[in-house]
């Protein structure tokens, strides 16, 4: 048996991170998207990650990426805005409103008229919240994928905010295909995560911000994971 790998260190972490500042490549004006969000299931909102991305034409996704896929989080009823601020993409259930990418002053509206989200995780403690399978829209791709989402410390907004980014990101950089399938677990830590992941989200740690830490990792799914 092959002998399980250890957590990545500060190095490699840090190296990972350089990676996507690169990607990301020239910083633009500043390109932060908004999704307006009735309730906050998980499953519901990671699935109107990929479908609101799988809308944006080629440049404004850029724009986004550029950007860091930033975006701003609120609690509202997409119903109450879709005459007065009409969203650019609402999920088929009416829970979730997406408002493209553009700059600061556009979204101040919405940001007046709406409190950010907050709360906590659903069911309570890591592992939380149960496993889910997304689909990426419009294509017939045979692949599956696994998702694995650190959860430990995390509140509910940046519970979003990490699986957000990931799944905007790896869909924008062709990580992700249509019609690929992606299975979301969770876990409270990344403990040791493959040499190669698809997309290894890090950032700072939220019980000490001088280091950093695997938040989500991206993988192909294996035989086991399929069964």
């Amino acid at each position: 048996m092959t002998p399980a790998r250890p957590p990545r260190t500060q190095r490699e972490l840090q190296d990972v991170l350089d990676a996507r500042v690169r990607a990301a490549g020239p910083p633009g004006p500043g390109a932060a998207a908004v999704a307006v969000l009735r309730s906050c299931e998980p499953p519901r909102f990671a699935q109107s990650v990929l479908d609101f991305t799988a809308t944006l034409d080629p440049a404004a996704a850029h724009a986004w990426l550029a950007d860091f896929t930033r975006t701003v989080y609120l609690a509202g009823d997409p119903r109450n805005l879709a005459v007065r601020l009409p969203p650019a993409f609402t999920s088929a259930d009416g829970e979730v409103a997406w408002y493209a990418p553009a700059t600061r002053p556009r979204r101040r509206a919405l940001r007046l008229l709406l409190r950010p989200v907050s709360g906590t995780l659903p069911n309570g403690a890591p592992p939380a919240p149960a496993p889910y399978t997304l689909r990426v829209p419009h294509g017939h791709a045979p692949g599956r994928w696994r998702l694995t989402v650190a959860t430990d410390g995390l509140t509910l907004q940046r519970y979003l905010v990490h699986l957000g980014h990931t799944l905007a990101e790896a869909l924008i950089t062709g990580v992700l295909a249509p019609g690929e399938r992606i299975a979301v677990t969770h876990v409270p830590h990344l403990g040791a995560q493959p040499r190669h992941p698809a997309y290894l989200r890090v950032h700072e740690d939220v019980t000490d911000t001088a280091r950093l830490r695997a938040y989500t990792c991206l993988e192909k799914a294996t035989a086991r994971d399929e069964q």
